[in-house]
């Protein structure tokens, strides 16, 4: 609590307020001024699609109080504490979560000459040996289905994994390790027929499998969102809704999907299960203690 009175003191100095009573009577405006969008906390972090910088954090907006919240979630599963739900969870991400809004807008065009370069002058901030290690295990002849924007999905697939993806296997395996109930871990490793843009606050039109795309497959939205679908962008919807609404149903998965960590379902036009999806670029950024960095809100 401390520590979060003390983070909200930069948004507090910015309003001049010196009582409660100046607060409430603050307009919407000067809030909007007011609010640390850039520094620390820093709300509207500018690089959260994009690889980190060294110390440059983001602070959490939930407040661990010790009453509402009485402990953080991943340490009342850690240590067992009382009062978590049991229930069935699944834990899902995007290949390239980050796609909906890279940093660079010119990053179609990058070759891989800066491809590397951009890698190295990020990770160069933590440990000279991370970058290289980094750009051995992403290696842009992964992503060449379509030449001309490898480079793009090999760099937001970087940026996905640490951000996202990986640590996202820490929480599920943590759930795992505690709940009774089932936990399943899926990836979407669908791309769209055509670029999407996400809505009028992102203007970059993602080309793979961007943040919430699992959310507009089982919403049925991607005709809205593309314009124009294929069979193959209605047989990735279809997919979505079997096996979710299935879940929501029973409780658990079908046996074809095993619960995690004994496989990461991945969806696209149909289900295929791996048992250590990715696992070598998730020991790297877990190796550099490169979690803290990932998204926390």
């Amino acid at each position: 609590m401390a520590e979060a009175e003390n983070d909200n003191l930069v948004f507090l100095k910015k309003t001049g307020c010196k009582d409660a009573e100046c607060l409430r009577q603050l307009t919407v405006t000067k809030i909007l001024q007011s609010i640390p969008w850039v520094e620390y906390p820093a709300w509207a972090a500018e690089d959260l699609c994009d690889l980190p910088q060294k110390g440059k954090h983001v602070g959490p907006l939930p407040v661990v109080d010790g009453y509402v919240v009485p402990f953080a979630p991943l340490d009342i599963w850690k240590e067992k504490k009382e009062g978590y739900s049991d229930v069935p969870y699944v834990i899902g991400t995007t290949l390239q979560e980050t796609e909906f809004a890279p940093v660079f807008a010119n990053l179609s065009v990058w070759t891989d000459e800066t491809y590397c370069w951009f890698v190295k002058a990020r990770l160069n901030t933590f440990e000279k040996s991370l970058a290289d290690e980094a750009l051995d295990l992403y290696r842009t002849s992964e992503f060449c289905t379509q030449p001309e924007r490898c480079v793009e999905k090999t760099y937001m697939t970087m940026v996905s994994d640490l951000r996202a993806s990986c640590p996202n296997n820490e929480l599920a395996k943590q759930a795992a390790a505690v709940l009774s109930s089932p936990v399943y871990r899926y990836q979407i490793t669908y791309t769209p027929s055509r670029p999407v843009r996400l809505n009028n606050l992102f203007s970059y039109e993602s080309w793979f499998s961007f943040h919430m795309l699992d959310t507009l497959g089982f919403f049925g939205t991607l005709d809205y969102s593309l314009g124009e679908t294929t069979k193959a962008d209605h047989d990735f919807q279809k997919l979505i809704r079997k096996y979710f609404i299935h879940f929501a149903k029973e409780g658990r998965m079908p046996s074809e999907w095993p619960e995690y960590p004994d496989g990461t379902a991945l969806l696209s036009t149909s289900l295929s299960v791996e048992k250590d999806y990715r696992s070598a670029q998730c020991a790297l950024w877990e190796k550099y203690n490169m979690f803290p960095y990932a998204w926390i809100n």
